[in-house]
Parts: C-alpha cells; structure tokens; sequence
C-alpha cells in the first residue's frame, strides 16, 4: 500500500491524508495525543469537518489493518505511524501476466482448501465458488469462505472465516496483504500457500508477517505432480481426496478477532447470502 490507499471506513479521505503528514515524526515510543492530533489536523485543514466526525476517521483508520496510523490506548497512549516496511511497496508489485499466471495455478487449489476448511477445521459450511463472483474488488475477494452460524439462548450470530490460497511464496510480500484485508469483515483468516521444498528464511520472515496482523499461516507441501491432479478434481476418488490433506502444515493458528455484526452483514449480503436459511445452505453440497 502507499499512502494513496484510504481506509473503507474513513468517511473524509482529506482526515486520512493530513493525520498521516501531521503524523510523520510519531512512533510506538513518541505518539501524538488524540487531542494534539486533532487540532493540528484542523490546521491543516481550512475546510475541516466537525471534531467528532475528525475522531471518527483517525480512529476508523487506526482499526484498518492497511492503514499505517496506529494507536496505543490508555492514560499514555495516542496515535503513531508504523514503518511502511511491512507493506507492499511498487517494486515489489506483480506484473499482470504474473498475477494472472498466480491465479491461474491457485484456481486448482482452491476446492482443496475448501475441503480442508470442512474437513480439518470442521466448517460445514465452506465453498471456493464465492471466489468466481468477484464482487468485492481485488482486496476484498476470498479465495474460501467459510460460515458457523450460532444459535443459542436465543441469540444468532455467524463466525466467517476466509483463506488467501497461493500456490507458491512467488511475490508473497504483496499477496499476504490480500488476506490481511479480509480482516475487515472476516473473523479468522488463512493464508495457505503451497510449496515442494521448505524454505526456513523465507518461512521465518513470513511468521513474523503473520504474527504481526493476527494471520494464520498454513504450508501445503504438494508435489507439482499432486498439483496437476487437481486439475481433475471431480474425477478424484473421495480416498484421493482425503490424502492430500495429510499434506497440510498448519504453521500458525488463526486467532479469532471481533468484527462487527455492521461489517459482516456487508459482506454477507456481497456474498449473495440475503436471509438465514442461504445463511445455513451455503457451502452445502460444493
């Protein structure tokens, strides 16, 4: 991301784009208050919208996992960048005839993981076609999805859960944000890559990505041979199925995080879901 990106929930881009400038010598150890924030925010701004709507957008972006502002709560806390190594910068950025090979090649994973999702993680509902809708844009696409509606005591909420599939760490810096965006609406989110060989650098710096945006991170260690298999994936037998996957490494958890009821019903409805009983077939029989 550079600093053109604007966060979803911020409703002013110009808040946005002055709290980062007014921003530029904050970090984790010498953040600006809230207070200060926004006063110089209002400076910088001739035509600026009211103090509480000012709040709304620096806190809304501070939430945003592609956002650089950040925020530590508490009697000492107050708003700080945070260094944009860890976000994808031009150089790193694939070509279109890489991006579309990538998708190409995932495409045959993606029933695979979705099988994994019911199987392993025991999310019945759980499909990859809501990856051919494209309805969310480049960032707010899953390649998998999947749903546990909870219905108990009389209240009804649904657990989402997500998977970015990539079938090799080819330009991973720039496609592991794909799956930090899901982090909008999704509450546990994947990012599962495949890869022949072990590569311990390149797994350690990948950890240390996960950790920091609360990703969790799956190794599907198959073959290009298995791989090619997948291309017939309705004409595996259901045992050939099941052994691959065996060759899912589960590296790192997904941890759950919140999401707001507002959030996920976006989402929800993108998705095509419109009413509780889509709500409990979805998945069902992919």
């Amino acid at each position: 991301m550079d600093e053109e990106y604007i966060p979803e929930n911020v409703a002013h881009p110009d808040v946005y784009r002055a709290a980062l400038d007014v921003l530029s010598d904050a970090n984790e150890f010498n953040a600006m208050t809230v207070s200060d924030l926004m006063d110089a925010i209002v400076e910088e701004l001739p035509e600026h919208p009211k103090s509480y709507l000012i709040y709304r957008d620096i806190n809304a972006s501070a939430q945003d996992p592609l956002s650089r502002i950040r925020s530590r709560k508490g009697r000492n806390g107050g708003y700080f960048l945070v260094a944009a190594t860890l976000q994808p910068t031009e150089p790193n950025l694939p070509t279109k005839q890489e991006a579309d090979q990538e998708k190409t090649y995932e495409r045959h994973l993606w029933p695979l993981v979705a099988m994994w999702l019911r199987e392993v993680k025991q999310l019945n509902s759980a499909t990859h076609e809501i990856a051919n809708l494209k309805k969310g844009g480049v960032w707010s696409n899953p390649d998998v999805v999947g749903l546990t509606p909870i219905e108990e005591l009389g209240f009804f909420d649904v657990e989402i859960t997500t998977v970015e599939v990539k079938p090799s760490l080819h330009q991973w810096r720039y496609f592991f944000f794909e799956a930090v965006s899901h982090k909008r609406f999704s509450e546990r989110v994947y990012f599962v890559y495949k890869t022949e060989e072990h590569d311990p650098k390149e797994t350690e710096e990948l950890r240390r990505y996960a950790e920091k945006h609360n990703v969790g991170l799956v190794e599907l260690q198959l073959s290009d041979d298995d791989h090619k298999k997948l291309t017939k994936w309705s004409k595996l037998k259901d045992s050939e199925k099941s052994a691959l996957l065996e060759y899912f490494v589960e590296i790192m958890p997904a941890p759950f995080e919140a999401i707001s009821v507002r959030d996920k019903v976006s989402f929800l409805k993108q998705m095509g879901v419109s009413s509780k009983k889509e709500l409990y077939s979805f998945g069902i029989g992919d």
